[in-house]
């Protein structure tokens, strides 16, 4: 019982960092709370295991599907922002809006003229506009940093605050505080 109620209260405050935006402040908490679970779980594995019966056998099994989902919270949040192990694990999350914007692939760099010399992607399918009504306010999960080849992205800093023409498709048009146009991916943001 004891590692039942520790792991839901771990669950409660993890959640509660992530739901807040403070998990960059915690991860060191969170990582030492996850440790003393993987050892209080370690332990009742090892108890349900050499007790030979079927029920025993089966709250075993679930133990050990449960320490595969700690050690995967460790990987998590002991990786950096922008290790492989984040990177790729957050590349897997769901879009948060369906579709994409059918704009078509003529981008306009930040200065309203259109680009040149520059290869766009098949997949960005955004305008670039100084004119736009920025409709929605997002805050930077990560920092991201602009690819020095495509000067219509934006690079910002995780907790920045972004102004968003529209929030549908994988790059959104933004504008930062200083005025700054350009794109920015989507599973970056979150809208505010």
């Amino acid at each position: 019982w004891v590692n039942i109620f520790y792991n839901l209260f771990l669950l409660l405050g993890t959640t509660l960092a992530v739901s807040t935006l403070a998990v960059h402040n915690y991860r060191l908490v969170i990582l030492t709370f996850i440790a003393g679970s993987l050892s209080l779980l370690f332990l009742c594995i090892e108890s349900t295991i050499n007790v030979h019966s079927i029920k025993y056998s089966a709250v075993g099994a679930g133990l050990i599907f449960q320490s595969f989902v700690l050690i995967f919270w460790v990987f998590y949040f002991g990786a950096e922002e922008e290790s492989l192990v984040k990177r790729t694990i957050n590349g897997f999350t769901i879009p948060r809006t369906p579709g994409a914007s059918n704009v078509g692939p003529n981008v306009v760099n930040h200065l309203g003229g259109p680009s040149s010399n520059q290869q766009v992607p098949d997949n960005l399918n955004v305008v670039v506009t100084p004119s736009q009504d920025y409709a929605y306010k997002a805050r930077a999960l990560y920092s991201y940093e602009a690819n020095p080849e495509d000067s219509n992205e934006l690079s910002f800093v995780k907790g920045e605050v972004l102004d968003i023409v529209d929030n549908k498709g994988k790059w959104w048009q933004a504008r930062k505080q200083d005025g700054t146009i350009g794109i920015a991916p989507s599973n970056y943001l979150q809208l505010i």
